[in-house]
């Protein structure tokens, strides 16, 4: 009834069983999935439904402890789909960041709504590949939480930790090196 391919439907219904959700779950996801063919910035099913999976696995840690796996999906697919629409990104861009960087990303305290707006602003700013800017995440994620760096940044005036000593967050870092970075000669 949404102009899916039965069988891209039936490989991806197997997918999602294969990542353990119930067959009612898997249902539902499959009517959330096939939705989001109908949205011209969405690349194929399948691209989709892997994003799908990482987004689940990298940031529904509180949905699958409280069952709301599903509503968490598509609340997240919805957001996508909406800055897709209002800014200078495509839903398939946004879903391969997720893949690429959403699990260093998430480990850093960030959360899925930020990564998109990071995303968002970095695309809109650079038109970069989605691939490039997801490594390039990947890496400033990966490499501010290291010892030696909030140690260099510090020297700087960049403090990427708090009156504890523990990492501010991946979102509200990026906000610090931004403000931080642009103040330097």
């Amino acid at each position: 009834s949404l102009g899916a391919n039965s069988a891209d439907l039936l490989n991806v219904s197997r997918v999602l069983l294969q990542t353990g959700l119930s067959a009612e779950k898997t249902r539902k996801a499959l009517d959330i999935l096939a939705r989001t063919s109908l949205g011209a910035t969405f690349d194929s099913i399948q691209d989709t439904t892997e994003g799908a999976i990482a987004l689940l696995r990298q940031f529904g840690g509180v949905a699958r402890k409280t069952g709301t796996e599903i509503q968490f999906l598509e609340k997240s697919l919805d957001a996508i789909n909406a800055v897709s629409k209002r800014f200078a990104v495509e839903s398939g861009d946004l879903v391969t960041a997720i893949r690429r960087v959403g699990g260093v990303f998430a480990s850093a305290g960030g959360e899925v709504n930020e990564l998109i707006a990071l995303f968002t602003s970095v695309r809109a700013t650079t038109r970069e590949s989605a691939e490039t800017i997801a490594t390039g995440l990947r890496t400033i994620f990966t490499r501010i939480q290291r010892a030696e760096t909030v140690g260099q940044l510090r020297e700087l005036g960049i403090e990427l930790q708090d009156a504890k000593g523990n990492f501010v967050g991946a979102f509200e870092a990026f906000k610090r090196l931004s403000a931080g970075l642009s103040s330097l000669d």
